[in-house]
């Protein structure tokens, strides 16, 4: 009986690890992904606290966003007018587009499976099959693009209602929606043209603008209330678990935080704090647990933060002039396309499946050969 039980022991591992992949269930990420450092993107390993690989790419990559499983890498080539979908465990490319204009911007519907892409020359928005790269449907806005998120139903929607692309332009910001293609509306910033957006969780959008400000603007009622202004204000993240906003503010080298704000009511001073850098900073990522955050500064330094503890935790280095951070989880084991595949990868699946057809075949056989050998051996009736 110890003998089967250790073989079914093996086998239930075995199986599971050629089977094995990672879900995005809110848990902690272990990755960093940096666009727009020296080599391309660099690939920093949360638990490590260094740079763990490169992935190299060319064209200057601006705007980097990952599949909720981890496994692909969607990022902006401005330089080269593409956007490019790769295999984020081996840097592979999936598939290319060429676009009019240089893409810059990227919003990511994971429900429709489409991926929004812009520019600041062009005003063309152009969604994209996330599988495939091949176009969808293409968005005619009223000038060239500045920043682009997405509101969805229940998240930030009433129930039942459409995916809504919001898209920043010097004319105003477009509010599409996403199955029809029709403008729902246009709103106007007096004096002042928004730059770039964010939409957390909840019923209010956050936007930068070209004079310093920062302007929250109700999801619903497009009501536009003035935060905070004095700054120059970079790529915007939140805190989904105290769905506080933070801003980079390369002016005063800082991270700027905001308190959740709704359009209309009450409301603390703004800031509710800073964080204070060497460097100015150009980017922020906040982990979907809300407990890191890491802040890309001119010079090619990563700082880590600990939110809760309000500190720094480490600095890495990844030199060149980094743009954009996501963060994420490992990569599943398991490739669903060629392209995600290494040699040594496929070297070892071979490995594991041989061992499973010995721990298969070495069993059954002995099983056979005893029982043959009983039924040989019992006294045969007259």
């Amino acid at each position: 009986m110890a003998f089967w039980g250790g073989y079914v022991i093996l086998f239930t591992l075995l199986v599971f690890s050629l089977y094995k992949t990672t879900h995005a269930d809110g848990g902690a990420p272990n990755l960093a992904y940096v666009a727009g450092s020296a080599g391309g993107i660099s690939v920093i390993d949360v638990f490590q606290k260094a740079v763990s690989k490169t992935i190299m790419v060319t064209g200057d990559p601006h705007a980097v966003l990952l599949s909720p499983d981890g496994r692909y890498l969607y990022v902006t080539r401005p330089l080269q007018g593409q956007v490019t979908i790769l295999a984020a465990s081996t840097g592979n490319t999936i598939c290319t587009l060429y676009l009019p204009g240089r893409p810059e911007f990227l919003a990511l519907d994971i429900n429709a499976a489409t991926l929004y892409t812009a520019g600041n020359t062009t005003n063309q928005i152009t969604a994209l099959d996330t599988s495939n790269c091949k176009i969808k449907h293409i968005f005619q806005a009223l000038a060239p693009i500045n920043g682009l998120a997405l509101a969805f139903a229940q998240t930030n929607l009433a129930d039942g209602q459409d995916t809504q692309l919001w898209a920043t332009t010097s004319k105003g910001i477009m509010v599409l929606n996403t199955r029809t293609g029709q403008t729902k509306q246009v709103i106007t910033l007096v004096s002042d043209e928004a730059r770039t957006i964010a939409i957390p969780p909840g019923k209010t959008a956050y936007v930068t603008t070209r004079a310093g400000a920062i302007k929250a603007i109700d999801l619903t009622t497009y009501q536009t209330a003035h935060l905070l202004s004095g700054g120059t204000y970079g790529p915007m993240d939140f805190d989904e678990a105290t769905g506080e906003i933070y801003v980079p503010d390369a002016r005063h080298k800082q991270l700027t935080v905001l308190a959740p704000v709704a359009v209309g009511y009450s409301r603390i001073h703004e800031p509710q704090r800073v964080l204070h850098f060497e460097a100015a900073p150009n980017s922020v990522a906040i982990t979907n647990d809300g407990q890191l955050g890491f802040v890309a500064l001119d010079g090619g330094q990563i700082v880590m933060l600990d939110i809760p503890g309000r500190q720094q935790v480490t600095s890495i280095r990844v030199g060149g002039n980094p743009h954009f951070i996501i963060t994420g989880l490992y990569p599943p084991l398991a490739p669903n396309k060629l392209q995600e595949a290494t040699f040594s990868g496929i070297l070892a699946t071979i490995i594991a499946y041989g061992l499973l057809a010995i721990m298969i075949i070495v069993p059954t056989s002995y099983f056979l050969y005893r029982h043959f050998k009983r039924q040989k051996n019992l006294p045969q009736s007259e």
